[in-house]
């Protein structure tokens, strides 16, 4: 009987295995976590959230993320899969893993529950998550027994930190750079004393903006929270960054029927509690601009954002939503205001600091093999300036379908 196997029960919150006769120190190193796959499928996210409630997590492993990603997404692209971790001798959690096992390339492939809409995969921290690398690698072994027939391990964009504390999963001697990075403003003063670190002329610009876009009648900022007048909002912006996109050449994904429900249905559910933010710009009955995010604490993360016709170019009505939404959320004590991965000017003119993620590739079988040496090849290239050139090169005479497109 393997370790996912064994049978155990929850005893006030944690699991209890019963009497373990004849363990020794060695035996309880090697087995300090144990790890089993979970199938709660009712009310999942109050579930979710109950058991992460003392523990770190990004706003994408949040309860009623996970849960509309599993009902959305997660049938039209595999297999769902939730791990739970907790420490041996004490069953207090160490974490839990909200994953999804597909099929690429005719390999079962173990992912983060993702697929393009969650910019940041990472377990949610229980208390019992260990901190240092001796301490991970027994927490991967862990994870491991718990993991069904598979030929790869395949984690992207994964922070090195959550909530302050270490990612065990960017500890492991396998994980590697990513690609990306987050960029993250932190607002320790006041608003005035943020407006101060701009450059003077980024100020002026910012306040003239605002004031032309105002003499227009009707012009206002929408904080959105009722979800009936959100669904025409979020269909604008639907309309809006599909154009916007397809009109650079950048293929557009968003509006497959999986991934469009999902957004659809995390507004109507989770709108009024706080944990997604949608704001626009408006005028009258014009959409001008809308920017869509998610909020978990005092951090803000930027997920999508539109802007209307050509004739509000003038104005920047893109960094006029973003600002006027970091001043209202702000106000509300948030701090940490996450602009997302992807490398654009106007993070860094907005104060923006980079980051960095990391990443984790395992063959699971000789399956598995071909695709870990193809990750390894793309870090490869990452790494050296001259092959970077020769696959840019490559790939506009090829260009791919983007995964996941930057949308702010």
């Amino acid at each position: 009987m393997s370790e996912c196997e064994h049978p155990a029960r929850i005893v006030a919150g944690r699991l209890d295995e019963g009497p373990r006769a004849g363990a020794t120190p060695a035996a309880a190193a090697v087995n300090r976590f144990i790890a089993r796959r979970e199938d709660d499928r009712d009310d999942l996210a109050a579930r979710w959230d109950a058991r992460a409630a003392d523990g770190a997590a990004t706003a994408f492993q949040s309860g009623r993320w996970v849960a509309t990603w599993y009902s959305t997404i997660g049938p039209a692209v595999g297999a769902p899969l939730r791990i739970a971790v907790h420490d041996r001798a004490t069953g207090v959690l160490a974490a839990l893993l909200p994953l999804v096992v597909r099929t690429v390339a005719r390999c079962r492939v173990v992912e983060f529950a993702d697929c393009g809409v969650s910019d940041y995969n990472a377990p949610v921290l229980g208390p019992a998550a260990p901190a240092d690398a001796p301490g991970a690698e027994l927490f991967w072994a862990a994870v491991r027994t718990a993991l069904p027939d598979a030929d790869l391990v395949r984690f992207k964009r994964m922070p090195r930190e959550i909530e302050g504390r270490v990612n065990p999963l960017a500890l492991l001697a396998a994980a590697r750079a990513s690609t990306g990075s987050s960029n993250v403003v932190a607002i320790d003063g006041s608003w005035a004393d943020f407006l101060a670190t701009l450059k003077g002329t980024l100020r002026r610009q910012v306040a003239r903006h605002w004031r032309a876009f105002l003499r227009h009648d009707g012009a206002r900022f929408r904080h959105v929270t009722d979800p009936a007048e959100a669904a025409p909002i979020l269909a604008a912006l639907e309309r809006q960054q599909s154009a916007r996109l397809r009109g650079r050449g950048v293929p557009y994904a968003l509006d497959a029927p999986h991934l469009a429900a999902f957004y659809r249905k995390l507004l109507a559910d989770s709108l009024g509690e706080g944990s997604v933010v949608l704001t626009a710009l408006t005028c009258g009955d014009e959409v001008v601009a809308v920017l869509l995010g998610i909020a978990r604490g005092a951090t803000y993360v930027m997920l999508r954002m539109s802007i209307g016709g050509v004739e509000w170019s003038a104005c920047s009505p893109g960094r006029m939503v973003i600002l006027q939404t970091m001043k209202m959320l702000h106000a509300r004590r948030c701090r940490y205001f996450d602009f997302s991965i992807g490398d654009y000017d106007y993070k860094r003119r907005l104060g923006a600091t980079s980051r960095p993620l990391v990443e984790l590739t395992v063959p699971l079988s000789p399956r598995g093999w071909p695709l870990a040496a193809v990750e390894g090849a793309k870090r490869l290239v990452r790494g050296n300036r001259a092959l970077a050139d020769l696959a840019r090169r490559v790939m506009a005479a090829f260009p791919p379908r983007r995964r996941h497109p930057e949308s702010v």
